[in-house]
């Protein structure tokens, strides 16, 4: 049959621009986490309406608006956690500890996702980072206190305190120092983060 001996239908239809990709979770999460790095209040309306989904289906697939803010802003703050372990070049130990704690300090200091947070949240976007049951802490607190373990139990740090808890105060100060309780005035200081975590991760030289 010859190239082009088409029917109507078969021509127009191939002539056609291609349907455009069906919506998914993961482009929904991938929307979100764009307008949050670029400054933009995310709008739960707005978002389904971009995606061309019904607002219930959104909810379905990420959760309320806080959990998929929260979600939004872990993941770029678990990239940054990435990087941070892996520019440290010390071998196991307090030194390469403190080399990626200090590496994060820096990097979140200057994170888009959370400026944007705490701009367009105020208080809200505050507690959402640092609610000891929120989406985001319990995370990050985890994520550390794993990271101190591995070394203690190589017999390559002799940690001040247990894990968990050198973790926990390690996530507080730098709560303290770059977020400064949510106030927009005041600049982060990463400087006095990193001298009081170095602090904390002093060994104990009695073990």
């Amino acid at each position: 049959m010859p190239v082009d001996d088409l029917t109507p239908a078969a021509r127009e239809a191939l002539a056609a621009a291609p349907p455009a990709p069906r919506p998914t979770p993961g482009a929904a999460f991938a929307l979100a986490r764009d307008w949050v790095r670029a400054g933009r209040r995310l709008d739960m309306a707005a978002l389904a309406a971009a995606l061309g989904v019904s607002r219930n289906t959104l909810y379905r697939w990420t959760g309320d608006r806080d959990r998929l803010l929260g979600d939004v802003v872990w993941a770029d703050l678990a990239l940054i956690a990435d990087a941070s372990s892996a520019s440290a070049t010390a071998p196991p130990g307090v030194a390469r500890i403190e080399q990626a704690c200090h590496r994060f300090l820096d990097l979140v200091s200057d994170q888009s996702a959370v400026r944007a947070l705490l701009a367009n949240e105020g208080a809200s976007g505050l507690r959402l980072l640092t609610a000891p049951r929120g989406p985001i802490r319990p995370r990050l607190v985890a994520r550390l206190a794993a990271e101190i373990e591995a070394d203690v139990a190589a017999g390559a740090y002799a940690a001040p305190a247990p894990p968990p808890v050198l973790a926990d105060g390690i996530v507080s100060l730098g709560e303290r120092f770059l977020h400064h309780g949510g106030d927009p005035e005041l600049n982060p200081d990463p400087a006095s983060a990193k001298t009081i975590v170095s602090l904390l991760l002093r060994e104990d030289e009695r073990r």
